[in-house]
């Protein structure tokens, strides 16, 4: 999943080398079948550069398949994709963000895989029963995954003679930990690093695992009922705030909702990497700037909660446009099996920003040292609520969330206000649906 701070780099659309412009068919007079293939990432970084190379490759191996690369960072390629979407010019094969898959779907802009999967042995790949829709229906086929992990600073934790978290931790188990982690070294009356990071903008790393790990969920029946009202997830942010000491207790022992939050989304996925917290949760990507910072990290499974972990995943996934020619289509699913194979694995895993969703890459390509608690979390996971208008009922459940986090507004008002305004949104979109 390429990071959302990619969405400020200058918009950028580059065609492979000798291919040609995307006709609007079938194969030519001579069989060759033109595909336009889409995908998010900035021009030249090593996503953009990796995938050109694997493009290269595939089209070697497939002469009679000609591939148009259309490239963008992740806000502009989502804003074009759904303009061109409308206007018929949609890609026939692109990648997309896990979460916006069945909003594609929803609204009659994919094929239905599902017949072309039975073709591979699912049990090779991971994440693809993450893709099932409520009728089992598959529309994408995943690329790469993202799951969260508790991310530690080895060293933090060296200095402070606390030991490094173990698979049998609880939420208690991480707030004594964080506490004693937590130091005001300059005596300024404010910490100067914090034991652990409770809340994100980006709530993959906060308070959803969080309230699935207290007992309570978000979403049920096929993802469209919202369920987030509970004493359960009452409990979840009670300790979130708590933590933050914006409870009235003074033994916090996280950046409080105002300094996380004011930092912005950017830096405050940077408050591990530069030891500012001891502990985090944070995704595959999150690697990434932990190890160009140098920082002497290990990661543990997330602590248990009363209800156990609260693991979720997101499984970005290459999906193919209905509108794609059956030459098209099949050209894409070529694609699609090349790109999952373990040569182009091998490579792609090389860039570190996802985990593998080939299971025998992800078993041996993964640095050691990390891999057994991504892949158990990702093998324990549970998708993110994902529906047509996930964009827009997390925005809606986000914000009231975020109140109750902030000390703006009561816990159960928060809440109670948040799962009315959240479901007022997907009733809209489903009322009359049938699919």
């Amino acid at each position: 999943m390429r990071l959302r701070m990619l969405a400020a780099a200058a918009a950028a659309v580059l065609t492979v080398a000798a291919t040609a412009s995307c006709g609007g068919g079938s194969a030519d007079d001579s069989g060759v079948v033109t595909l336009k293939l889409g995908f998010y990432a900035a021009a030249g970084d090593p996503a953009d550069t990796t995938m050109r190379e694997l493009v290269k490759e595939f089209t070697a191996a497939n002469p009679s398949i000609k591939v148009q690369l259309e490239v963008a960072p992740y806000v502009k390629f989502f804003e074009k994709l759904r303009t061109e979407i409308a206007g018929g010019q949609a890609p026939q094969v692109w990648l997309s963000d896990g979460v916006l898959v069945q909003e594609f779907a929803a609204r009659g802009a994919l094929a239905d895989l599902t017949d072309r999967v039975k073709t591979v042995n699912a049990a090779d790949y991971s994440g693809i029963e993450l893709n099932r829709d409520t009728k089992g229906r598959i529309y994408g086929f995943p690329q790469g995954a993202q799951t969260p992990v508790l991310f530690y600073n080895k060293k933090l934790f060296a200095e402070a003679g606390v030991d490094t978290p173990t698979p049998d931790w609880t939420y208690d188990d991480l707030a004594a930990a964080a506490r004693k982690l937590t130091k005001d070294t300059n005596n300024d009356g404010k910490p100067d690093t914090y034991g652990f990071r409770a809340y994100s903008p980006g709530f993959t790393e906060s308070w959803w695992p969080i309230i699935k790990a207290f007992g309570g969920d978000i979403v049920t029946d096929g993802n469209r009922k919202v369920v987030v009202d509970s004493p359960q997830s009452k409990a979840a942010l009670d300790w979130m705030l708590g933590a933050m000491g914006t409870d009235g207790g003074k033994d916090g022992f996280a950046p409080d909702y105002a300094t996380t939050e004011g930092l912005g989304k950017g830096v405050v996925h940077t408050l591990f990497a530069t030891g500012r917290v001891a502990m985090s949760y944070g995704i595959y990507a999150r690697t990434l700037p932990a190890a160009s910072a140098g920082v002497d990290f290990g990661v543990a499974p997330m602590p248990k909660g009363p209800a156990g972990r609260g693991n979720v995943a997101i499984v970005n996934s290459w999906v193919v446009g209905k509108a794609a020619s059956p030459a098209q289509a099949d050209a894409a699913w070529k694609w699609i099996t090349f790109f999952s194979g373990e040569g182009p694995q091998r490579k792609w895993a090389e860039l570190g920003e996802a985990i593998p969703i080939n299971k025998k890459v992800a078993a041996t390509a993964l640095p050691a040292d990390r891999r057994q608690a991504f892949l158990d979390s990702l093998d324990a996971a549970t998708d993110l609520g994902v529906n047509a208008v996930w964009s827009e009922y997390t925005e809606a459940l986000s914000k009231r969330i975020s109140e109750a986090l902030s000390g703006a507004s009561p816990v159960d008002t928060a809440l109670a206000t948040g799962q009315k305004e959240a479901q007022e949104v997907i009733d809209r979109f489903y009322a009359g649906q049938t699919q």
